[in-house]
């Protein structure tokens, strides 16, 4: 009978026990792996708990958990809970590095891959082009190069586009001032106006140009009524000021 007794009194134990344990709150390995995760990543750390995937503590709810480093290294990470004093695990942690040390180490090595004294930044041609084609934004690739072998190389964009080729020039070739055509105000035979100012009295006449010329260059023109030719600076597009006639 007493042997008896012992079997039941362990049975509704045991019972009991489990019915206790199904009771408290629970959280899986991975479950709790990813708690982790989430709330370092939030502090601006990056983690990776080592905790089996089989595991199930019993005890405390995800919302009750505290996280901290152990030994003053994220080398180890222990857990526990607001709700249980005797809920407490501590677990390696194979990653634990700071997002501001990764952004420092970052910077750093920008700054060791930053351009040398020697070095520029020019324009290279994408593709090969034509003599007399136009260049487009498209044309164009922004490309480091040696200063000593590319002297007098485009840096500046605004410079470039619009402008005609002097030659014919090939994929990744530097573009240089002397590869371009001015920008001409004034081409030859084309109409134009010859303005000549005395005083406050400006007399203009419909001439041809004989030579292009850019911005302050000095071109021979034909007046058209007289068939003179005359002299001038270009002042702007298709137009000239007389200085003297010859």
């Amino acid at each position: 009978m007493l042997g008896l007794r012992i079997v039941i009194f362990a049975v509704i134990w045991c019972g009991f026990n489990s019915q206790s344990i199904a009771s408290q709150q629970k959280i899986a390995g991975p479950v709790l792996a990813n708690v982790v995760t989430q709330q370092l990543s939030k502090e601006g750390l990056s983690a990776k708990p080592i905790i089996r995937k089989d595991r199930v503590f019993y005890g405390c709810g995800s919302e009750n958990i505290i996280i901290s480093k152990r030994d003053k290294s994220w080398k180890t990470i222990k857990l526990s809970c607001t709700t249980n004093k005797l809920w407490s695990y501590s677990f390696r942690n194979k990653i634990a590095k700071s997002v501001m040390i990764e952004k420092h180490e970052y910077l750093q090595k920008t700054k060791k891959h930053s351009i040398p004294k020697n070095i520029k930044k020019v324009f290279i041609l994408k593709y090969s082009k034509l003599k007399g084609d136009t260049i487009k934004k498209s044309d164009l690739v922004l490309s480091e190069k040696n200063k000593a072998l590319s002297k007098g190389a485009i840096d500046d964009l605004q410079s470039i586009l619009g402008k005609r080729l002097k030659k014919s020039m090939r994929e990744g070739a530097v573009l240089k001032a002397n590869h371009l055509k001015p920008d001409w105000l004034v081409h030859k035979n084309q109409r134009i106006i010859i303005e000549h100012s005395i005083g406050v009295i400006s007399v203009k006449m419909e001439g041809i140009a004989l030579s292009n010329g850019a911005k302050g260059d000095r071109v021979l023109a034909k007046n058209i009524s007289s068939n003179k030719i005359i002299e001038g600076f270009v002042k702007s597009a298709k137009k000239i000021s007389v200085f003297n006639k010859i």
